[in-house]
């Protein structure tokens, strides 16, 4: 009996270890384990009965192949759950084909998993005396009946007697205690392994879908990056080839003046030059009836050259200002009939300014009064926030806009839902339908977002470029000087939306500068 005990409290050890090196090797393979728990839980069940009449022989054939019957040596599970020892396996599998001996079952592509927890059992069995002979203590000779927990090793009852100045009896089990201790230790960790297992699988899975989903987005934006500059490519391009072909076209127009008034002149000069050499050779003329017979001649020679002009000189100047002008503007102003978005025009609505906002007759500029007006207190006013919304709200499309916010301390700037409660104090939260940045104190820049996050500034901000594309959910804000990004929310809009903002109080003075939107004069 006391060996059959030993030999489960080996067990036990020997699960133990073999489940935490089999864990720390591959925390995620729970297909391991599981075919691992089919080897190792009949011996499990066996060392939780509560009756302990067990023989050692029973354990070894539990762990002897039914091969070769002897104990594993390199043992394999098959996908089926028996266990076979390689060589054995191996041998059969080349002589009479690739199934389970045991059940006949088919394996196909010689699938199987080295069982390392049955194989360090089979280790420890034979470290064991399993011939009835009783393990005894090497110090007083006498049966290890008991287990010593500090120690984790057997020992016989003088050990303990000899540890009772000590203080120290309680630290010894009796075996059978002992192995039933540990073996709900064990089975408690296996439940908790396998917990684990199953919550690491699902992170991984989430973990994997996440890095699909990276992956593929950035694909999708480096197409778009990709598909934006081809448009401006394109679109250069175009204009490049049109203005050299307008070029081509007048410079070809103006030289063919020039080469025609050029021949022209050519012709001139040799009918001048021929009429020289005539007058020339009648200079040379000795006979004095000869030379004046030809008077007649002479006469028409200078009415041909009194009457004949030297004609003019066609420069031919190419329009330098259509070609060499502010071509840089030219191209930008022309470029907005591609740009998407195209800059936003965004107006105040007097509407839902609070009584305490000052707007500006072109509806651009926004500031706060300490004098409050008296003005209608409707639905669409806010009567406790000083913000205004802008008059225009958007359904569709892509848009952006930019606002001046030079030599404010303070200011809130972005997108809000059509449906956000306009009076009295509320929560701004993309929940709530409100998607802004903040400025607060000069240089403490936040987005206002679930959990409010601060923004890094390299320097004062002059100017904010909004940025919104309804249908992908985007509000972006950037520094419209250097087109630097500040801060992007990705939501889901389901109704209309509008521009929102808001100058703060002017605190004495300190921030009385307006809110400012910008009107691009195109």
């Amino acid at each position: 009996m006391l060996s059959s005990l030993l030999l489960i409290v080996a067990l036990v050890f020997a699960l133990s270890s073999t489940m935490s090196t089999s864990t720390s090797k591959n925390p995620s393979s729970s297909s391991l384990i599981s075919l691992n728990d089919r080897a190792v839980s009949p011996i499990l069940a066996s060392s939780s009965n509560t009756s302990w009449d067990l023989n050692a022989d029973d354990f070894t054939k539990e762990l002897s192949c039914s091969l070769c019957l002897e104990l594993f040596k390199e043992p394999v599970i098959l996908p089926c759950g028996h266990n076979f020892c390689k060589p054995c396996l191996e041998a059969i599998w080349n002589r009479n084909g690739v199934f389970c001996p045991e059940c006949h079952v088919n394996v196909p592509d010689r699938k199987f998993i080295i069982n390392q927890a049955l194989e360090k059992m089979a280790e420890k069995i034979k470290t064991f005396h399993v011939g009835g002979q009783q393990q005894k203590c090497m110090e007083h000779g006498e049966p290890l009946t008991l287990y010593w927990k500090p120690q984790g090793k057997l020992a016989c009852f003088t050990c303990r007697e000899a540890q009772m100045p000590k203080d120290q009896c309680t630290q010894f089990l009796l075996i059978p205690d002992a192995v039933q201790i540990y073996t709900e230790r064990l089975l408690t960790l296996r439940l908790q392994l396998r917990s684990i297992l199953v919550k690491l699988e699902v992170l991984k899975n989430a973990q994997e879908e996440k890095i699909s989903s990276h992956k593929e987005n950035k694909l999708q934006l480096q197409y778009h990056i990709s598909l934006e500059f081809l448009k401006l490519h394109q679109f250069l391009h175009t204009k490049e080839k049109m203005l050299i072909h307008q070029l081509k076209e007048e410079s070809e127009i103006l030289l063919q003046e020039m080469e025609g008034n050029l021949n022209k002149l050519q012709d001139r000069s040799q009918t001048a030059k021929d009429t020289l050499v005539c007058i020339q050779a009648r200079l040379y003329q000795q006979n004095s009836a000869g030379f004046l017979k030809s008077t007649n001649v002479l006469c028409r020679m200078e009415n041909k050259t009194e009457s004949s002009s030297l004609g003019q000189l066609v420069t031919g100047t190419l329009n330098s200002g259509e070609f060499k002008g502010p071509m840089h503007y030219a191209m930008w102003k022309e470029m907005r009939t591609i740009l998407n978005p195209d800059i936003t025009f965004v107006t105040l609505d007097p509407n839902t300014a609070h009584p305490n906002l000052i707007l500006s007759e072109e509806l651009t500029c926004v500031w706060h009064n300490d004098i409050k007006q008296i003005l209608p207190d409707t639905p669409e006013r806010f009567d406790c926030s000083v913000s205004v919304l802008g008059s225009e709200g958007f359904t569709t499309g892509k848009y952006y806009w930019e606002v001046e916010v030079k030599k404010k301390s303070k200011w809130t700037l972005g997108v809000v839902r059509e449906s956000i409660n306009r009076k009295g104090n509320y929560p701004l939260s993309p929940k709530e339908g409100h998607w802004l940045i903040k400025l607060r104190n000069k240089i403490e820049l936040k987005a206002v977002d679930v959990r409010p996050k601060c923004l890094t500034l390299l320097g004062r901000l002059s100017r904010v470029g909004i940025y919104l594309d309804y249908e992908e959910g985007q509000v972006s804000f950037y520094d419209a000087v250097s087109m630097s990004h500040l801060y992007t929310f990705m939501d889901t809009f389901t109704e209309k939306v509008y521009p929102y903002f808001c100058p703060c109080l002017n605190n004495s003075g300190e921030n009385k500068e307006p809110l400012r939107i910008i009107a691009f004069n195109m």
